[in-house]
């Protein structure tokens, strides 16, 4: 799909009014991606008009020619969006569960044994399931599974309710409690990483 450069400009314009406090009301497209991205770089760079970026730029002003570039990662693929509140996930759909209960939890038992097998006393499947489904308890526990759900691919997550009786709500909820706090406060800080990696603060 193309994209759609006024609706860019609105996300951005609308960030500006309101200070950029987040959109809740639907899931980010790749132009609100964009447009938040040009307005918190806006604030980053030293000078962000001679650097083409937030009003400044084609993009948003509308002066000049934009030209998207296909030949780079996608700068949605790049820029770290915030995670949707947990209450977007409160809904049936979202907490609704596809199959029963995997009884060897195979595929939570894969994930740990792929990407937390240099740790000892690494958890198993059943452990895995049972924090996903009913919350950790100790810092231990919260550790393991930030650590998993940081590691695993993107593919991965979708077969984590397709092969086991876990929700969207479930999973959701597990990643806002493990890694969203960590996340905000990066983008609170005003700490953005761009493409190589790299932070920049400002």
């Amino acid at each position: 799909m193309a994209f759609d450069v006024e609706a860019c400009r609105r996300e951005f314009w609308r960030l500006d009014r309101i200070g950029g406090a987040w959109r809740t009301d639907r899931a980010p497209t790749r132009e609100d991606i964009h447009a938040r991205w040009h307005w918190q770089m806006e604030r980053t760079v030293p000078d962000p008009e001679s650097s083409d970026i937030g009003r400044h730029s084609s993009l948003v002003s509308g002066e000049g020619k934009c030209v998207p570039r296909d030949d780079v990662n996608p700068l949605e693929k790049r820029f770290r969006y915030a995670p949707m509140p947990l209450t977007w996930f409160e809904n049936g759909p979202s907490r609704h569960v596809f199959r029963k209960p995997d009884p060897d939890h195979c595929l939570l038992s894969s994930l740990s044994g792929k990407h937390l097998a240099s740790y000892t006393g690494r958890p198993s499947g059943a452990d895995l399931f049972r924090w996903l489904t009913e919350g950790t308890r100790t810092s231990d526990e919260r550790d393991w599974l930030a650590e998993l759900l940081q590691d695993i691919r993107v593919d991965d997550y979708p077969q984590l309710r397709r092969r086991d009786a876990l929700s969207v709500w479930d999973v959701a909820r597990a990643i806002f409690r493990q890694i969203a706090p960590a996340l905000l406060q990066i983008l609170d800080s005003g700490e953005i990483l761009i493409g190589d990696g790299t932070a920049l603060t400002a």
